[in-house]
């Protein structure tokens, strides 16, 4: 007997070939793989790949997105912004991080986006003793827990 597989939402499951014109909004909860021609507005839920063959005339909304293609429109991405050596970007963008390679061309204003405290991995020098006060005192609680189990 054949089970249907479970797609999940970081899972490729939308593309859109490199003969096709799509017009109008795409809105995918998964990740999206773009080869051909958007007008209009790109939301996905997980990654975006824009492929060199692609061009998108409309704003772009992603987790991480990797642009080779051409982009008319801004980009708001939660991660990472990966503008690869083909790549051509004439718009704003918004991200957590960008990477550009050599080659690539970006027109527009770039804006960060802060990592909340509590997702970020990278603990700034400001508060880093405020943290480390945190650590300490559930250190000695711990200590006094085990002390309490053992007698």
């Amino acid at each position: 007997m054949l089970k249907k597989k479970k797609s999940s939402p970081s899972s490729m499951d939308t593309v859109i070939g490199e003969y096709t014109t799509f017009v109008g909004n795409v809105d995918t909860e998964g990740s999206l793989k773009i080869l051909g021609k958007v007008e209009g507005d790109v939301k996905a839920g997980g990654d975006i790949y824009i492929e060199s063959s692609s061009s998108i005339t409309g704003n772009v909304y992603g987790s991480n997105i990797y642009v080779s293609g051409k982009v008319k429109g801004n980009i708001i991405a939660k991660g990472i912004l990966h503008l690869q050596a083909q790549a051509r970007l004439y718009g704003d963008i918004e991200v957590s991080s960008i990477v550009t390679d050599e080659g690539a061309i970006f027109q527009g204003n770039c804006k960060m986006i802060e990592i909340p405290e509590e997702d970020s991995s990278i603990v700034e020098p400001s508060s880093r003793k405020s943290r480390s006060s945190r650590l300490k005192i559930k250190r000695e609680e711990l200590d006094e827990d085990i002390a309490d189990i053992g007698e």
